[in-house]
């Protein structure tokens, strides 16, 4: 099985990335070998869009989990719909977040997870006043 991680650098000792699109370095676990490959994100820097072309990035790699911090509703769909489970971590280092989930205790993201998502923002628009 391998297992995608966001990472802040190359390193298994490297801590998780918060942010899925925008993660500078992707290292993948491969857990029938137990070893550790790196890999840069080469769509970390992308104005808009980089979840999703990172998770484009996954598939290819042909990861069958990732875990990560934060992961937005469009990146968590595309890789659900090829068959990827999405787990959720804390800040932590790498290589301790793989043993975690090894031992059953990382929490899978699931779709409900997103109920609320978009509506926390449309509150917090400002009012116009109308001055006529």
């Amino acid at each position: 099985m391998l297992i995608a991680i966001t990472s802040e650098g190359l390193e298994p000792d490297s801590l998780v990335a918060e942010k899925f699109g925008k993660t500078p370095f992707i290292i993948i676990y491969n857990s029938e070998k137990n070893n550790f490959e790196s890999l840069r994100n080469p769509y970390a820097d992308l104005f808009g869009g980089a979840g999703i072309q990172t998770s484009q990035f996954i598939i290819e790699v042909n990861a069958n989990i990732v875990i990560t911090i934060d992961i937005g509703i469009n990146a968590y769909r595309f890789l659900k719909s090829a068959g990827i489970d999405v787990y959720a971590c804390s800040r932590d280092r790498v290589k301790e977040i793989v043993q975690e989930f090894i031992e059953g205790k990382l929490p899978i993201i699931k779709e409900d997870s997103f109920q609320n998502f978009g509506r926390q923002r449309r509150g917090r628009r400002r009012q116009r006043k109308n001055n006529f």
